[in-house]
């Protein structure tokens, strides 16, 4: 049986503005939530043509080697609404999907957290990335700043980066294995930072690693992130990924 509060629960003091509101303070939190229960959800993505598609709340980025522009990007049936995206057949052709908007600015004494569902059809043939990171088209070449999941061709171990400042092909400045990606299996994938020196990687729901992390050198403090997921196929032939959602939160100033 559920606990009842009818008279409102709240996590601002008595004292503050929204002291007598009797929900959740909408001033404590910066959220994004993405379920894709909708087409426009995907902000008109749709499929692919051309190199390059943007479209209102996503920058859409397509590798495509072959040049026939087949990789497709779509919202699908499924228990909660699902995101699919299955790559162009040509090795490395892939997608990249990041939110326009740059909505986490990691900062110390601030609390900061990210979790994504997923799953990938061939593990050792997927490349993929999902997380944070400044706005950028070629993720996969080379990130100056993020933190975020990654798994490449040729592996089912997934790790958690968190890089600042970075330069050419990708640097990581702190690694950790945190999970294995199984065939057409649903995982969950989230870290917190504890708003001081650590993040904390979760997978399927079980703390399975922390990261120690510092301002400057390991941890981006002067960037403004944005969700992304991305992914490339690592052989010949087409690759699905399916996200079920994308969610990232922080406490505002």
């Amino acid at each position: 049986m559920p606990t009842h509060f009818p008279n409102g629960v709240t996590n601002v003091s008595a004292g503050s503005t929204f002291g007598s509101f009797d929900s959740m303070s909408p001033a404590k939190y910066t959220m994004y939530w993405n379920d894709f229960i909708k087409n426009s959800d995907l902000g008109g993505v749709g499929a692919l043509n051309g190199a390059t598609v943007s479209a209102v709340d996503w920058v859409c980025t397509k590798v495509d080697g072959g040049g026939d522009n087949a990789s497709v990007v779509s919202v699908t049936d499924g228990n909660g609404g699902l995101l699919t995206v299955t790559t162009d057949n040509a090795e490395n052709d892939g997608v990249a999907l990041q939110a326009k908007t740059e909505i986490i600015q990691i900062t110390t004494g601030k609390e900061s957290w990210f979790e994504s569902r997923l799953q990938v059809d061939d593990a050792t043939q997927t490349d993929f990335l999902v997380g944070v990171g400044i706005k950028d088209t070629t993720p996969f070449a080379g990130w100056t700043d993020s933190i975020s999941f990654k798994c490449d061709d040729g592996s089912t171990a997934i790790r958690l980066v968190s890089e600042t400042n970075m330069s050419g092909s990708i640097v990581s400045a702190s690694v950790t294995a945190v999970a294995s990606v199984t065939d057409s299996t649903m995982m969950r994938l989230g870290w917190h930072y504890d708003g001081d020196s650590k993040i904390k990687v979760f997978s399927d729901e079980v703390h399975v690693a922390t990261l120690s992390v510092v301002s400057g050198t390991n941890l981006n403090t002067d960037e403004a992130m944005s969700p992304i997921f991305a992914v490339l196929t690592g052989e010949a032939a087409a690759q699905t990924a399916v996200i079920d959602y994308i969610a990232a939160a922080q406490e505002k100033p």
